[in-house]
């Protein structure tokens, strides 16, 4: 630090990790950060209006060995067949992965406003990450299905925004409001040509794609129902309509990436009351419903249906986007946007009443705090009316496990359970 206005950060960070082989266990990750607080020089010291202004920015690298222990060696496994006991080939790898890499580029501007009363920050991101750590498809003819390996490249730019703000100081009243709201775009620069895909693609439609977010949503377009006869339509390639499956044109139906995501959070105190309520949205994600074939099958012997069944195609001339009803009949039930949703939400996360009691009647019993409180969780969620699932907040990637499919798997339902409404009463006694 300069003067107390200019400010250098300079890192260099070595780190090494048994999960890569020996001779690639060893990332140098350095970064630079730069700032300068404007407001302390002449022409901004003792503004009306700006109280304080810094300018930022920082470059530098990071690394990711986020996979499993033993990842990068060709293993065997035990195997019993009937009486015959046996190795059997179980991970397969070329022995060369190492650190997936991350350069970021961060700038951003801290303001004050009316002696601090607002205070916004404002920042721009550009992380541009090579050498994924990503299960590559390989030719199961090789016995395997796919191979890790150290591939591709991501970029990721953004903008965030956060605001925080004393609206109203009244005598003993006040209220505080917190706002943020970041937005990013992903994609996918570079496979080296492939396409990656998990290896159990079983109603999983995520994948890698040159030119495509991470994750985008690949397959078959739905076209509704044929007035006619009630048959599930799809679109071909020349625009037209099938009701042959197989002959729809798979392309990106859907993308789980949302537009954007912030929270809001208001705070109202009067005396020892306080009143606290947080809302988180998220906008412009895709859904797609796993269990779509399971739960709207038209007929199909699986799970309890939708109420969407009750639409379904009965007569000729009928206009409805819910195919006839079959017995068996898969009508409609294959993988494809019929069970793409619109996953944006706003929910009031959570909300807390609490009443701190007066220093003066705590003296008394030589206590130093008493707060009471009640927290409300989950309390209202409001969501597209044609999602089928019963919470939109997605926390998880289905059943996959491993950090390379749940880099890509995600934005699916698949029955999840709704988050549960909680109340909690509460109190905190300080001696």
């Amino acid at each position: 630090k300069y003067m107390g206005k200019y400010l250098v950060s300079l890192t260099g960070r070595i780190d090494a990790t048994s999960r890569f082989p020996e001779s690639s266990r060893f990332g140098f990750f350095p970064s630079l950060g730069l700032g300068w607080i404007v407001s302390d020089e002449e022409f901004l010291k003792n503004n009306d209006l700006i109280s304080f202004l810094k300018v930022r920015a920082g470059y530098g690298l990071t690394g990711n060995a986020e996979i499993g222990n033993f990842d990068y060696l060709s293993t065997y496994g035990a195997n019993a067949y009937g009486n015959q006991a046996g190795l059997t080939p179980g991970n397969f790898t070329d022995g060369k992965t190492t650190w997936e890499t991350t350069r970021q580029l961060d700038t951003g501007l801290e303001i004050g406003l009316l002696k601090d009363r607002v205070t916004i920050s404002l920042d721009y991101y550009n992380k541009d990450t090579r050498d994924l750590l990503l299960n590559v498809n390989v030719p199961s003819t090789s016995g395997y299905t796919v191979q890790q390996r150290n591939i591709g490249k991501i970029s990721n730019h953004g903008f965030e925004v956060a605001i925080n703000s004393r609206n109203l100081e009244i005598a003993d009243f006040k209220w505080n409001t917190n706002f943020n709201i970041s937005f990013n775009r992903n994609k996918v620069i570079s496979t080296n040509g492939i396409i990656i895909a998990p290896g159990n693609r079983s109603r999983v439609i995520n994948e890698a794609r040159e030119g495509q977010p991470i994750g985008v949503l690949f397959g078959v377009k739905y076209a509704g129902v044929d007035p006619n006869n009630g048959d599930a339509l799809y679109y071909t390639e020349d625009g037209g309509t099938t009701n042959d499956y197989s002959a729809g044109h798979r392309q990106v139906i859907g993308d789980p990436n949302p537009d954007f995501i912030g929270g809001l959070t208001n705070i109202f105190t009067y005396k020892g009351f306080e009143l606290n309520l947080f809302a988180q949205f998220v906008y412009g994600n895709d859904i797609y419903n796993m269990a779509g074939g399971f739960m709207t099958a038209n007929g199909d012997y699986f799970d309890n249906q939708t109420k969407e069944q009750l639409n379904r195609w009965r007569n000729p001339g009928d206009i409805t986007y819910v195919p006839q009803a079959r017995l068996y009949g898969g009508n409609g039930t294959a993988m494809s946007s019929r069970y793409i949703y619109d996953g944006s939400y706003i929910r009031l996360k959570t909300a807390t009443l609490a009443y701190t009691l007066p220093k003066t009647w705590l003296s008394k019993a030589k206590l130093s705090n008493v707060r009471m409180y009640v927290t409300g969780q989950n309390l209202l969620t409001a969501f597209s009316k044609r999602f089928q699932g019963w919470d939109p907040e997605l926390s998880s990637g289905f059943t996959q496990t491993s950090n390379q499919s749940s880099n890509i798997i995600f934005g699916n339902d698949f029955y999840t359970p709704p988050q549960a409404r909680t109340i909690i009463f509460g109190i905190n006694i300080s001696l």
